[in-house]
């Protein structure tokens, strides 16, 4: 079907149901940033393919909204299409919610699949909608009823994460979350984020596209744990180690029935992931302690054995990048290649690392023009040449047993017009700016978001994105609570051994884009990490306490990749932005250079000589 028959067809069905408006997230039961193809909803239902977006169809309109990463990539994906972009966050423009509210007659009823719709947000919807005398209807999957070859649940393998890698068993977390659930006065706990399940019990799937993730949920009490999931996927091996671990299986589709038969008691759960349809499943006796989830909390603190084996990963995909980007700059372009190709080169220079499994994302392989679309992807039926001018940007990231990681540089591939270069200078002074800085321990992450933005802010420009994420230890590559944002939600406040990207960029619609990122842990100031004899090791020095008793953290590096010094204008650095770079060029001759030889390790030396 056409995007405009399948509009017509919902339509028809909305008619049918006495349904005013059908409002289409991007979500699936777990709350998931990233979702299986079964419940990628909007993109089949719009056309409109970023990771994040919603949808709007009502009988006279079509909408989709997207945010600043994908404002150009909407427009052209919807174009022929009945839908019309709103693009979330230009002045003016109002959200889906508001714009319902404003937009739709007294008496409205609305529906959303209260499967994938969180309670939090269903409560909080009804409430406005009450307001102004809407109804919402949260038992109806109306774009699954029109959706004929729907893709069944995914069926993608499970492995274990071995206890080298991750340092504590699960039957130790475990024990811990009902520590906390004794303090908290809670019998049970529910959770639902497929993060938080497999960093909890050891395991890691392949359901989720590049995220090592299985759909599954898990409920833990005072003396049992369950794990809900698709028990055609546990092999021998797999459940001989649940077993083991005192974790008992469930079949997925189970969940909502063994929270109805619960004995009276308290669960612990977080209604902003815990779906409307679950949360009716509760029995009345059930008393919930709204609360976030504690694996979520937990594993966003690195432990010491994570810690070392993620710095390693992002040398590792150090190693990696350098390589590539040295083949990108000197040879790319005389062979002819485009951004598809190139992107296949990458993931061969992948292959042949130790521990690899997939990438953490698809990469962003992106020239010229196509970069300024944040999310742009090549394919084999749209790609460009690489040319020997202007800029080349790849976006990208790798899974391993030892981690996940996520980095970005952008390259000259020829001559640079000076707003080029000025706009490459700008961003690293941006990503300088933010991760030089000493801070107090339990910062918020918009506090520090500020630092990096405002960089930009003194010469008129912003992105329209946040400057930094969290990412999972082989898990999903966005992962909180910690964020760099400058939405009044980034209320983190940062701590040691959390992880972060710093990405700040520029993007100039039909020019170029330029975002320059690196993966960083949060470490106490006097702390460093560096590879000794081959082993990432903690080195701690004596630590100056002022008279308040403050105590400061900083970012560590994680990975070590040259900023393209053809593209950098040093007249525009001040000194101690210098000393910063001429440190990092050093860390990265220690800790990339060992894996280098030839031409590739003479390049290196090359861009990491002094500023």
């Amino acid at each position: 079907m056409t995007e405009t028959e399948k509009v017509n067809r919902l339509r028809t069905l909305m008619r049918d149901l006495s349904i005013d408006c059908c409002y289409v997230i991007t979500s699936d039961p777990h709350n998931s940033e990233y979702v299986a193809p079964r419940y990628q909803t909007r993109a089949w239902l719009s056309g409109f393919t970023g990771s994040a977006g919603t949808a709007i169809v009502t009988q006279d309109e079509a909408l989709v909204w997207a945010d600043g990463r994908y404002y150009i990539q909407a427009a052209k994906e919807i174009e022929n299409t009945p839908f019309s972009l709103m693009k979330l966050g230009k002045s003016g423009v109002l959200g889906p919610e508001d714009w319902m509210l404003e937009s739709l007659p007294e008496g409205s009823r609305i529906s959303v699949d209260g499967s994938v719709f969180s309670e939090s947000r269903t409560k909080n919807l009804e409430k406005r909608l009450e307001k102004k005398g809407m109804s919402l209807v949260t038992d109806l999957d109306l774009v699954g009823d029109i959706w004929d070859d729907r893709p069944g649940l995914p069926k993608g393998a499970l492995f274990l994460h071995p206890i080298e890698y991750t340092g504590r068993t699960a039957m130790t977390k475990i024990d811990d979350v009902r520590e906390q659930l004794v303090k908290d006065g809670a019998d049970y706990a529910l959770y639902v984020g497929l993060d938080d399940v497999a960093w909890l019990m050891n395991f890691r799937g392949r359901d989720i596209p590049s995220s090592m993730l299985s759909l599954a949920f898990a409920l833990i009490t005072r003396d049992e744990a369950f794990l809900f999931i698709d028990l055609d996927k546990v092999t021998d091996e797999i459940g001989a180690y649940f077993k083991g671990q005192k974790i008992t299986l469930r079949p997925y589709d189970t969940v909502a029935q063994a929270l109805s038969e619960l004995p009276e008691g308290a669960i612990e759960l977080n209604p902003k992931r815990v779906s409307r349809s679950l949360f009716q499943a509760l029995p009345a006796h059930v008393r919930v302690i709204e609360k976030e989830d504690i694996p979520y909390l937990a594993k966003a603190e690195l432990n010491d054995t994570e810690l070392r084996h993620q710095f390693a990963a992002g040398v590792r995909e150090s190693v990696v990048i350098t390589r590539f980007l040295y083949f990108v700059r000197k040879k790319a372009v005389a062979l002819g290649m485009d951004e598809y190709d190139v992107a296949e080169k990458l993931h061969s220079l992948r292959a042949e690392t130790e521990g690899f499994i997939n990438e953490s994302f698809a990469t962003i392989s992106a020239y010229g023009p196509n970069a300024a679309m944040m999310h742009y992807q090549a394919t084999k039926t749209k790609r460009s040449p690489l040319q020997a001018k202007s800029f080349y940007l790849v976006d990208c990231g790798a899974q391993s047993l030892g981690g996940t990681t996520d980095v970005t540089r952008t390259v000259a591939l020829g001559p640079l017009t000076e707003e080029e270069k000025r706009d490459f200078t700008l961003t690293l002074k941006s990503h300088i700016a933010l991760a030089s800085l000493p801070f107090l321990k339990y910062t918020c992450g918009i506090a520090l978001d500020a630092v990096a933005r405002s960089v930009m802010w003194r010469h008129n420009l912003d992105y329209k994105c946040g400057t930094g994420h969290g990412f999972g230890y082989l898990t999903g590559v966005h992962e909180g609570p910690q964020g760099l944002s400058n939405s009044p939600s980034s209320l983190y406040r940062f701590r040691e051994h959390n992880v972060i990207t710093i990405e700040p960029g520029v993007y100039r619609e039909g020019k170029h884009g330029i975002r320059l990122e690196n993966d960083y842990v949060v470490l106490k100031a006097n702390q460093s990490i560096e590879t000794r004899d081959g082993i990432p090791e903690l080195i701690e020095e004596h630590e100056n306490i002022n008279e308040a008793g403050d105590q400061f953290l900083r970012f560590q590096p994680l990975t070590y990749i040259p900023f393209d010094r053809a593209s950098i204008l040093p007249e525009m650095l001040t000194c101690e932005e210098k000393i910063w770079l001429n440190d990092y060029n050093l860390a990265i001759r220690r800790e990339v250079a060992p894996f280098l030889e030839g031409d590739e390790l003479e390049d290196l030396m090359k861009e990491t000589e002094p500023f």
